[in-house]
């Protein structure tokens, strides 16, 4: 997975991958599949371009059991749109009924598949259907387009899943085809089989995000001897994305403060810079002068090769922090590497806590799971008080 690039290639992509990994081996469930846009560019990897994938389960604790040669998870690319071309998900609208209609091809030949498989040779047709969507972004022009969509799908759920209770009261409130409060009533009366008198409302659940924790690794002790590679025992050498980190810094033996999100104006990353830069805050710019003394700043936002062929979003956003890096004179003192593999995230994670790092969750928004790794690899970290990851610890304990 590509993962930071732009907005489409967030933390819901991870989420919803494993997602459906996850369920793809619970007993019970024979065929999990996810449903995405294929893409044949020359931008793009060209994986993005099969029609379909399996997901192969990471747990050997929990293996699949094989009931038939197309059970399991799988990523299902359906052809819509421009084939030869990567486009944001704002411009996808037009092309959604295509989507609808390559998907209903699918599901109609996999249920006569599955039906003689497992059904006795009648059609298998799917239990469940989970539409996932991501934040419909800043594109006014397709704003109205975006919310007519969800409203719809208000009116035609029976089920509708949150990561938190601030969602529902404060996100899905706002839409004319649900109200937290009636939405209570109404379940109140169904419970005692009292008529709802012709009133409909989907039904909400809260379910923490959750991760894999198959590539969680415990912390084994401080950097001592460790962070300049000294002494260090030749066969276990370091992750090649320390050395990435470490040679931004002019002395990399100090604890450091990791961000680790997209250059997207959402996240805040100016703020942080600008906070251990010099800004005057509540304690004026001592404290920042203060924090350049004392600590580094390691900022993770994404992947990048140029800075010319990023939206012009994310780079206006990396390159105020680049200005402020110079207006602040803070060369030596801040990482931002280009590049980092979602494998290595683990990594980062377990350098941070060797480096007596504090994790901050820059988030304005609300779920991403991703952001559980920071304590499960004794980060300290700092969330939203409504935040999804506290939802989510507090939990899975």
């Amino acid at each position: 997975m590509e993962l930071g690039r732009d907005s489409d290639t967030g933390g819901q992509v991870k989420y919803v991958v494993e997602l459906a990994r996850a369920l793809g081996t619970m007993p019970g469930v024979y065929r999990v599949d996810l449903l995405t846009r294929q893409v044949s560019a020359p931008d793009v990897d060209w994986s993005y371009g099969e029609p379909a994938e399996m997901l192969h389960p990471v747990n050997s604790e929990n293996p699949v059991q094989e009931t038939g040669e197309s059970s399991g998870a799988y990523i299902i690319r359906i052809p819509f749109g421009p084939k030869d071309k990567y486009i944001s998900k704002e411009l996808l609208w037009p092309h959604i009924p295509e989507f609808v209609d390559g998907a209903l091809v699918h599901i109609i030949q996999m249920s006569k598949v599955l039906g003689e498989q497992i059904g006795n040779g009648q059609p298998v047709w799917p239990i469940a259907i989970h539409g996932h969507y991501a934040d419909a972004g800043d594109s006014a022009a397709l704003l109205s387009g975006a919310i007519n969509a969800e409203e719809l799908t208000l009116d035609a759920s029976e089920v509708v899943i949150t990561s938190t209770r601030q969602e529902i009261e404060q996100q899905w409130s706002l839409y004319n085809g649900f109200d937290p409060v009636i939405e209570r009533k109404l379940r109140a009366r169904i419970r005692r089989n009292v008529s709802c008198l012709g009133r409909f409302m989907p039904r909400m659940v809260i379910i923490p995000p959750g991760m894999e924790f198959h590539h969680i690794i415990p912390q084994d002790g401080d950097m001592d001897g460790e962070i300049e590679g000294s002494g260090a025992d030749p066969s276990s050498p370091d992750p090649p994305i320390w050395a990435e980190i470490m040679r931004f810094f002019t002395n990399p033996r100090k604890p450091m403060i990791l961000a680790l999100a997209r250059a997207d104006p959402k996240k805040n990353i100016t703020t942080l810079v600008k906070a251990f830069g010099g800004v005057p805050l509540t304690q004026g710019a001592c404290q920042s002068l203060i924090l350049q003394f004392l600590l580094l700043q390691t900022l993770i936002m994404g992947n990048r090769d140029d800075i010319d062929e990023m939206s012009s979003t994310n780079a206006s956003v990396l390159i105020s922090i680049l200005k402020l890096i110079d207006k602040y004179d803070m060369y030596g003192q801040v990482a931002y590497p280009k590049h980092h593999k979602q494998s290595e995230v683990p990594e980062i994670y377990r350098l941070a806590a060797k480096t007596k790092v504090f994790f901050v969750i820059l988030r304005t928004g609300f779920v991403n799971p991703s952001h559980t790794g920071a304590p499960l690899s004794d980060v300290p970290w700092s969330p939203l008080s409504s935040s999804p990851p506290s939802a989510a610890l507090y939990t899975q304990g």
